[in-house]
């Protein structure tokens, strides 16, 4: 860049700052927000249909609604099962030719494991993928994956 260039590029910067604040200093200030005063506050709250009072009324108020508020006697409730407790079985039959993606995503299916890709991923780590026997099983949500691995390895 020469000295040219630089000093014509300095020379906008100065131009523009001085025009920006030109109008910044003698522009309108009527979109400027006029100082708060009690009666602004009174006719915004009418116009809303809100009402103000003091701390001390709030607090007041705020000590008889505890005061007057019934304790309610809690009885005990029967709690449905959860859904972990809830204990699912099924009759799992794998055909020939059945992967053992579509084997997880099946028992994922029927609530049997919450992850298929974790069963998946057990599988694999102990190299059980390519040991799954089809044929038909019985399995429960109780099982654990090693449990479910060992039944439907089993011959």
């Amino acid at each position: 860049m020469t000295s040219k260039n630089l000093r014509g590029f300095s020379a906008g910067i100065i131009l523009s700052t001085g025009i920006l604040a030109g109008f910044y200093y003698t522009a309108d200030d009527a979109d400027k927000t006029s100082e708060l005063t009690e009666e602004s506050v009174a006719q915004y709250l009418s116009e809303k249909g809100e009402l103000a009072i003091s701390k001390e009324e709030y607090t007041s108020l705020k000590d008889t609604e505890t005061a007057a508020a019934p304790v309610a006697k809690e009885e005990p409730k029967t709690v449905p099962p959860k859904e972990e407790d809830k204990v699912y079985q099924m009759t799992l039959t794998i055909t020939q030719g059945m992967s053992t993606g579509e084997v997880c995503d099946l028992l994922q299916k029927e609530n049997i494991i919450k992850n298929s890709d974790e069963f998946l991923k057990y599988l694999r780590t102990n190299n059980l993928e390519g040991a799954v026997r089809a044929e038909s099983h019985q399995v429960n949500s109780k099982m654990s994956f090693d449990e479910i691995a060992k039944e439907i390895t089993s011959s």
